[in-house]
């Protein structure tokens, strides 16, 4: 057995961490308020999580806090959610949680695009506290 160059020392009590996940996901409709996700994420209703979307149409990203309302089970459609791993999916519905200056101003610009195309993005999994 190779010996270790420095010792170790039980910190389970004392120090804890988080592996920093993500989840990719397709936006299904957006407003300025609130956002509907297609993920196979299940999140917890009520809790708040940070969520990272793309345009791609431009190449903007911008980071949101959101708040879940609701998580219901979709149905796997290959030709809607390719960009999805196969499995179980869930329609996420969830309100962004006191969006700044720039953040609105995204919003803005991608709505009045009126992209017809899914964006895509990831959630951390980490919720946010």
């Amino acid at each position: 057995m190779e010996k270790r160059k420095s010792n170790r020392f039980n910190a389970l009590d004392e120090m804890k961490g988080k592996l920093y996940n993500v989840v990719n996901f397709l936006v299904k409709n957006i407003s300025k308020d609130g956002v509907n996700l297609i993920s196979n994420f299940q999140p917890v209703i009520g809790s708040t999580y940070k969520i990272f979307l793309f345009n791609t149409t431009d190449n903007n990203q911008q980071d949101f806090e959101i708040e879940i309302n609701r998580a219901q089970v979709e149905a796997f459609n290959a030709k809607k959610y390719g960009a999805l791993s196969a499995g179980l999916l869930y329609s996420i519905g969830a309100s962004f949680k006191n969006p700044n200056e720039k953040q609105l101003e995204f919003l803005i610009r991608f709505l009045k695009k009126k992209s017809a195309n899914g964006e895509q993005g990831f959630i951390a999994k980490d919720m946010i506290k």
